[in-house]
């Protein structure tokens, strides 16, 4: 059973990820820029080397996405003001409006795919999906 359902929530997360991610043709962005400017999204302001950890890569490699998204106007790195060797990066406001785009592509996917669904059965879906997120929680 835990197999199949892990098969099955793999399956729908890669399908709105791939539908979501059509907005960035509208970019010059990569897939690992993407990762990077949705963890700033949704964590706020990071220092470089939690971004790296966050990301499971390369202070190295971070500092590269960092720096094309910087120079594309999607991201700025700013000194902190208390310790000068400690960099911080932080969505812009056209990075956060990409980010946007995409969430609203993936809730349009997801509606269009719900069009098949009595209110009844979305309800039901949403709790299930609700009760199992919660209980994914305790094992963090």
């Amino acid at each position: 059973m835990s197999t199949s359902i892990e098969s099955l929530l793999r399956e729908i997360c890669f399908r709105v990820k791939v539908k979501g991610r059509e907005v960035l043709k509208e970019f010059p962005i990569t897939p690992a820029q993407f990762d990077l400017m949705q963890k700033l999204y949704f964590n706020g302001e990071q220092t470089m080397t939690d971004l790296s950890k966050i990301l499971g890569i390369a202070k190295s490699t971070t500092t590269g996405l960092v720096s094309r998204l910087e120079i594309d106007g999607f991201v700025e790195r700013k000194r902190r003001e208390k310790d000068k060797r400690v960099i911080t990066v932080k969505l812009t406001k056209k990075g956060e409006e990409v980010i946007d785009k995409v969430i609203l592509k993936r809730i349009e996917f997801v509606e269009e795919a719900l069009k098949d669904f009595d209110e009844s059965s979305k309800e039901k879906l949403k709790e299930l999906l609700s009760l199992f997120n919660e209980s994914l929680k305790k094992y963090r």
